[in-house]
């Protein structure tokens, strides 16, 4: 083992998970980020085998679930990974190769691209650290990653490439998203989709409407109870949900949950409530990809947070606060409206309504810059804010996993009937 990878091996190793879409917002794939990066992700590990071992099993942040949706997995490799033939630990079916263009220049390297581009692996060339992308080079890739916030053009002038597709990584808004569009750009990366799309004139839908009057009720000082579940026992969908949720063995319940009535009788009406917010969110986003994957962010922020709080309870938060203001924080996207307008339609306490509207000077702002660094891979804020939040970084990488597991495991009992 050499020393680099001995060192490696005692540094914690962060990793996020990123959706990659195409101009209609549908999720073409995910890339798999890790910290302490260099050149490759594989940096990290104590050995390329152990890489190999845990990319094969699709151990990390259910990526088997997503292949089997028929998704691509994106990761990058360094150029020793490559020559060591590491990538194979990805089906070929699925399997996007990320590589930088100098690492192309690695002899053995270009070879090795061209045997697993024959056997049907996704050959992604990264150019964001290049001047301009190499003709040469180019031959070999079926996608070409540029970071389009600083190398615009360079998209610009390779759009000639026709046997390519355009890979535009840190597009952070919609005008950015728009922007790139126009130049013909294939695929997109980056927090864009996490901004509303706000389209003048146009409101909500009767649904929409329906579901937030219902959130608004829940979240009242003195809620209806017994309007509330006959509300949701008359709604198909939402019932099908709920039951469906607390039927999961993510529950692990003995007896089978027949009715809302059973629902609140077993679980009390707090825990009936918590989870039928968490439904409320689900069915608003709809059946498109790009919305589910905003809900399924909603759930994985909701319990991070919420766990994040009650391991470090000397910030003195409520943790189930915080599992609201994570479950909430992008309604604003799902429901293509300005986040001001969803806190003015929710009884919610001033404190949260500040934090979701983005207050800087809000109490929770911290840990809401954490959580963004952690989805951003944003490894240099991450690592200089979580000593000086007082967290360990094992414990901090631990519950950020277990929240996407959580989230998908969330999500996995949240399909049938819509209204």
């Amino acid at each position: 083992m050499s020393e680099n990878s001995r060192t490696a091996s005692h540094r914690p190793v962060f990793f996020s998970k990123q959706p990659i879409m195409d101009s209609d917002r549908r999720i073409w794939g995910y890339e798999l980020l890790g910290g302490e990066i260099q050149q490759g992700i594989f940096t990290v590990f104590p050995e390329h085998e152990a890489a190999a071992t845990s990319l094969g099993s699709s151990a990390y942040f259910r990526l088997q679930e997503d292949m089997d949706r028929g998704k691509r997995v994106m990761v990058a490799f360094d150029a020793e990974s490559i020559i060591l033939g590491i990538p194979r630990a990805l089906p070929a079916k699925a399997g996007v190769v990320r590589v930088s263009q100098e690492a192309t220049k690695t002899e053995g390297v270009p070879e090795e691209l061209r045997a697993l581009k024959k056997d049907g692996y996704t050959i992604a060339i990264d150019c964001s650290h290049a001047n301009r992308p190499d003709k040469e080079c180019m031959l070999l890739a079926d996608v070409v990653c540029v970071d389009f916030s600083v190398k615009a053009a360079v998209i610009a002038c390779s759009r000639g490439d026709a046997s390519s597709t355009m890979l535009a990584r840190g597009i952070r808004d919609n005008d950015m998203f728009e922007a790139a569009r126009r130049m013909g750009v294939g695929l997109y990366q980056g927090p864009f989709f996490k901004e509303p799309e706000i389209t003048e004139g146009q409101g909500l839908s009767s649904h929409k409407v329906a579901r937030i009057e219902l959130m608004a009720i829940l979240e009242s000082p003195d809620p209806d109870l017994k309007g509330v579940a006959e509300a949701v026992k008359a709604d198909v969908s939402l019932t099908f949900r709920l039951i469906s949720l607390l039927n999961s063995s993510a529950f692990g319940f003995r007896q089978k949950i027949e009715s809302v009535d059973h629902a609140v009788n077993l679980l009390g009406w707090n825990q009936t409530r918590s989870w039928l917010r968490a439904v409320l969110v689900a069915d608003m986003a709809g059946q498109s990809e790009g919305s589910q994957e905003l809900a399924l962010i909603s759930m994985q922020r909701a319990r991070f947070l919420q766990q994040l709080t009650a391991h470090y309870d000397y910030w003195g938060f409520n943790p189930e606060t915080l599992f609201l203001l994570g479950m909430f924080s992008l309604l604003d996207a799902i429901l293509g409206i300005p986040m001001q307008e969803v806190t003015d339609m929710l009884p919610l306490t001033s404190s949260l309504k500040e934090s979701l509207t983005g207050d800087p000077n809000n109490e929770h702002r911290p840990l809401f810059d954490l959580m963004e660094a952690l989805e951003d891979a944003d490894w240099n804020t991450l690592h200089e804010m979580v000593p000086r939040l007082g967290f360990e970084p094992d414990v901090v990488r631990s519950l950020y996993s277990e929240a996407m597991d959580w989230a998908a495991s969330f999500f996995a009992v949240q399909s049938g009937p819509t209204a």
